[in-house]
């Protein structure tokens, strides 16, 4: 999958989500934002189903998971870490809770319920993989996980219509985000290298992937052999898993290093759970790094494949 053929679908299901906003009366189109909590679910289920069928078919399981899962770690906290340091003075414009609200313990169980379910609904997809039987599978086939992805990001379209877009795509932060992502991914997996014993030019390129599990495990196997494409596959499905926690513990007090997590997944498969996880205002932001990052990944792998 090319660059330019994934970000075509993405940009125009956004762009017709945002038109929209603009005629649909208000009842429907706040009925159409409420159902994006709901499709995220049955997209981390179908997400959990991939990863199933990824660990089912490794060979050499526990070797390829314990270098991605070092790569996945390392390649997604050492970013958070630096944006949290260079830009830790900003933070989103969150709404000012209910009396109600206002407690501790509501503060801190909000985010860990919802990243519980989010977690539950992958693990429920790896085992329905697992289990469910290839006739009931045929039976009542679910939908592409691609297919309700841009069915998300057509209602994030929708609720972004109605967000002033004025200066935020274009700010200092939505550019700086990116950049800090390469630099603390490439150091990531620098130490990750250092951990696993892994040869540095090939950690790099692994981390360059930035979450696009999609295009890494395809460049990776082509250029290394299907082993190293195979944890190409698994390093930048754990990024995104990692990224969805990250989002749903940290989104709403720390948006910019969440968002950084997300690194290329910002622009498609985790936009749906900034928009629900952080305010507006940063919604904007993921775009713009997730754009980045989609473009540079396939420039990087290439790089560092030839180097």
């Amino acid at each position: 999958m090319t660059a330019l053929s994934s970000l075509m679908p993405i940009v125009g299901a956004l762009a017709g989500g945002w038109a929209a906003s603009h005629v649909l009366p208000h009842m429907l189109r706040r009925g159409l934002i409420r159902l994006i909590g709901p499709l995220v679910w049955l997209l981390l289920f179908l997400i959990g189903m991939e990863f199933g069928a990824v660990l089912s078919s490794v060979q050499a399981l526990g070797s390829a998971l314990y270098k991605a899962s070092v790569l996945a770690l390392f390649t997604t906290l050492v970013p958070c870490l630096l944006i949290w340091l260079l830009l830790r003075r900003t933070r989103s414009q969150i709404p000012a809770p209910r009396p109600e609200a206002q407690t501790q313990t509501a503060t801190f169980w909000q985010p860990v319920k919802e990243c519980g379910i989010a977690l539950s609904m992958v693990a429920l997809g790896g085992l329905a993989f697992v289990w469910m039987p290839a006739s009931v599978a045929d039976a009542h086939p679910l939908p592409s996980s691609w297919t309700l992805l841009l069915i998300l990001i057509v209602l994030v379209g929708v609720d972004l219509g109605q967000v002033d877009l004025k200066g935020r795509l274009w700010s200092f932060k939505a550019f700086a985000t990116p950049l800090l992502v390469v630099l603390g991914s490439l150091l990531g997996a620098c130490a990750a290298a250092w951990v696993t014993g892994e040869a540095l030019q090939t950690a790099l390129a692994l981390a360059s992937g930035f979450g696009w599990f999609s295009l890494s495990s395809v460049m990776i196997g082509d250029a290394l052999g299907q082993d190293y494409g195979t944890i190409a596959l698994m390093t930048d499905l754990l990024r995104e898993l990692l990224a969805i926690v990250i989002l749903y513990m940290a989104g709403m007090r720390y948006p910019l290093p969440a968002v950084g997590s997300a690194a290329a997944t910002a622009l498609d498969t985790t936009l749906p759970i900034v928009k629900q996880t952080c305010a507006p205002d940063i919604v904007p932001l993921a775009l713009v790094s997730g754009f980045i990052l989609t473009v540079l990944a396939p420039l990087m792998i290439m790089a560092f494949l030839a180097g």
